[in-house]
């Protein structure tokens, strides 16, 4: 009590967050509210406007000044906080309309309020110099994982608001997103601007000890739309979601080049493999030197802290559709930057970060077999439209390692772009 771990803390008169030590080493605070937001300055749990102060108390320490004393039996437990330093994505919470509510009822699986109803309006004040810009290819680009984390966690709020978890059994329960559909409608530079996020509960049901709330979300800047997610996610008890068997329902399979029946396919398609970061020089020299890259380029990306990968292997040709495969792979480090910050008192690899070390093999393989070839100085961007993803289960300090294929399925010109999908 008492530490000043936030740049705001006890300035001007400000309170200061509390904060509950664990294992993993707090990172400095990444976002600060841009000035001047009357928004910003209302600090009471359960309350709205919430601030900046009621997000860290979420995310490090006390529920329950963040969401009121009817939260307070989480506030001791390991119970998914919200993401927090690096990864925490939502500046404050405006408001919450749509709610169903019947003041002593317990007709919504034993609480007072309807999960399946209400909608949250956030705002996430994105600096023009984070970390995500500087660290990408181009100082304009967002990487997809930052896109998607803005997107959901709005709805990790949301869930709490309407009293999702007090529907569950017990007060160590987990927090996981299960599966996406999302939409990229246009591109905006969102260097520097107020991003605006609307939530609404579309449904919500129990399955045994399992709850699962659905959700669509709603980017804007401005009040134009940029980019929409219907997503679900799951309220697990730890000993209903260790049984998760995964999207294999079990079974251990192995990477497509190493599988006997691929062999022909194989050899047909040699397989080269890198060390990553030691030849990461070695894959941009030689499309350089072979021409299929020019001197000027905004493809690599420019810190470690977006490269989530320690070894890739391509098969130009290769893979289940014939058109390029590539295989990645990373050594899990119980140091790594994302356990400190998702979540606090449970250490999990954002699902998000997994897709991002997918976009990082995918940019590597174009770049290594000369898709960039005939554009004048090449630059990746996310392509319009969709992209879905689903999650069985989850990557912890407790694993060794974290495999990953992604398989090409069209490489299409169009004009002076090249579209790749996989």
């Amino acid at each position: 009590e008492g530490l000043c771990w936030h740049p705001l803390a006890g300035v001007n008169g400000n309170p200061i967050p509390g904060f509950t030590p664990t294992a993993y080493p707090p990172r400095p605070i990444c976002f600060l509210p841009f000035p001047n937001n009357p928004n910003d300055n209302n600090h009471v749990p359960g309350e709205l406007p919430l601030s900046w102060v009621n997000l860290c108390e979420l995310s490090c320490n006390k529920v329950s000044r963040c969401l009121g004393d009817e939260f307070a039996k989480f506030d001791d437990s390991t119970t998914s906080r919200f993401p927090a330093f690096d990864l925490q994505m939502v500046t404050r919470v405006l408001s919450v309309t749509g709610l169903e509510q019947e003041k002593g009822s317990t007709k919504w699986y034993g609480v007072d309020t309807n999960p399946s109803k209400g909608t949250m309006v956030a705002q996430f004040d994105c600096p023009a110099d984070a970390w995500f810009f500087k660290g990408a290819s181009n100082d304009a680009m967002m990487p997809y994982s930052i896109l998607m984390e803005i997107g959901l966690q709005t709805s990790g709020i949301l869930t709490s608001w309407v009293k999702a978890p007090l529907t569950m059994p017990g007060k160590n329960i987990l927090f996981r997103n299960l599966d996406a559909t999302a939409k990229l409608l246009r591109h905006v530079d969102l260097r520097g601007q107020t991003i605006t996020n609307t939530s609404v509960c579309t449904g919500y049901s129990m399955l045994g000890d399992m709850g699962i709330h659905r959700f669509k979300c709603t980017l804007a800047v401005d009040g134009s739309p940029f980019y929409e997610v219907d997503t679900s996610f799951g309220w697990f008890v730890p000993e209903v979601f260790e049984k998760q068997v995964g999207l294999d329902g079990g079974k251990k399979c192995d990477v497509w080049h190493k599988k006997p029946e691929n062999s022909a396919a194989v050899a047909a398609a040699p397989v080269v493999t890198f060390a990553l970061p030691a030849d990461g020089d070695t894959i941009y020299n030689a499309a350089t030197t072979c021409g299929s890259l020019p001197a000027q380029h905004a493809l690599r990306r420019r810190s470690r802290q977006v490269q989530f990968l320690d070894g890739v292997t391509f098969a130009v040709g290769g893979g289940m559709h014939g058109q390029g495969y590539a295989h990645g792979f990373k050594n899990v480090d119980k140091k790594d930057w994302f356990f400190s910050c998702h979540f606090w008192c449970d250490p999990v690899m954002p699902g998000s970060l997994g897709i991002e070390a997918m976009h990082e093999s995918l940019e590597l393989y174009c770049v290594h077999s000369g898709l960039t070839r005939g554009v004048t100085r090449p630059q990746f961007n996310h392509d319009l439209g969709a992209c879905r993803w689903k999650y069985r289960g989850q990557l912890t300090p407790k694993n060794d390692r974290m495999d990953l294929e992604v398989h090409v399925k069209s490489v299409k010109r169009d004009g002076p772009a090249v579209v790749v999908v996989a």
